[in-house]
């Protein structure tokens, strides 16, 4: 079973949602050259065709054509909105975590879910957690990078880590998207910023103790980790030499190990030194859907000369399987 764990979904009825000032979430529509309407965050950008987002057939069509067998679906980061007022998160949360949840009883051979809670209000968010988990059937929980520019080690996010602990669930974290004016040109702030809120999130988790802390925690960051397995080195040294660095009781490469990360490196020899570095055990398949930065997430795992056969079956399959708790009878073979 190959499944993606890094595909975006939004349900049709988020996009008709509107803020308390008559305004649609996250993106705005506008028409491309041939007429068609396009979901985009600003008019300065093409987007993305509305069906690659939110219609389940067209998914299909795309996991068969790269020969993946399941697709896990994560809420668009454009939609979660920790700005938001505790009970106005809530509602967008609760309205994509029931959509997504549909698409998984519709196709439950082809999807599983993640669900999205309002981590700006813990006493709406651990609910919404339970909820969608226990009753709706999700398998994990996407958050962003930060929360309205706090640090993932902030304690009063300690809470949500001892809930998803509980419950043995995935949590997968994904970049915001940085809204700097130096990252706004040549498209930085996805080339460059996401990279870094991502490595920014690695090493907030690891310096901060969030791991030391919740052990059992199954974190899975995206695009590869950003630039934290590069920096390993660094955090290494700076963790040997600094007092301020020594907040844990381990090298921080030792708990850069005990992560997770998708294998959208983009670059063959990256993604053999992502496996030398953490562990050909901590990273599993991504496509990025439906943006398509990796539209063939399989080859570059086949191809890779420096990762053996094993640990080419660990990425593509096993690893997945273990982190979303799946059985291999829980899953029926892709319709051919």
């Amino acid at each position: 079973m190959k499944i993606d764990m890094h595909a975006h979904f939004i349900p049709r009825d988020c996009l008709t949602m509107l803020d308390s000032q008559g305004r649609p979430y996250g993106y705005v529509t506008r028409k491309d050259a041939s007429g068609k309407d396009r979901l985009t965050p600003d008019e300065n950008r093409e987007g993305t065709s509305i069906p690659d987002y939110c219609d389940p057939e067209r998914r299909l069509l795309e996991l068969d054509r790269v020969g993946l067998d399941m697709q896990a679906l994560s809420p668009s980061p454009r939609h979660i909105i920790y700005s938001l007022d505790g009970a106005e998160g809530l509602r967008l949360c609760q309205k994509y975590n029931d959509g997504i949840a549909r698409v998984v009883r519709t196709y439950p051979s082809r999807f599983v879910g993640m669900a999205t809670v309002p981590l700006q209000d813990m006493a709406r968010a651990l609910p919404e957690l339970e909820r969608a988990v226990c009753d709706l059937g999700l398998k994990g929980v996407e958050i962003l990078s930060d929360v309205n520019g706090k640090n993932l080690d902030e304690r009063e996010l300690w809470p949500f880590y001892q809930k998803a602990q509980d419950l043995d669930i995935l949590v997968y974290v994904h970049p915001r998207t940085p809204a700097q004016d130096n990252l706004k040109k040549y498209w930085l702030l996805n080339l460059v910023g996401h990279p870094f809120h991502t490595s920014l999130a690695i090493a907030s988790v690891i310096f901060g103790g969030v791991l030391e802390s919740f052990p059992r925690l199954r974190i899975l960051f995206s695009h590869a980790g950003g630039a934290a397995p590069y920096l390993r080195g660094r955090w290494e040294r700076a963790y040997q030499i600094d007092p301020a660095c020594q907040t844990v009781p381990r090298p921080p490469g030792e708990y850069l190990r005990m992560l997770y990360f998708d294998s959208i490196a983009l670059y063959d020899p990256a993604l053999e030194y992502l496996v030398d570095t953490v562990g050909a055990d901590r990273i599993v398949l991504g496509t990025d859907a439906p943006t398509r930065w990796q539209p063939d997430p399989i080859t570059p795992v086949r191809n890779a000369v420096g990762i053996s056969a094993a640990d080419k079956e660990r990425i593509l399959e096993e690893n997945s399987l273990a982190l979303l708790k799946l059985e291999p009878q829980d899953c029926q073979a892709r319709a051919t």
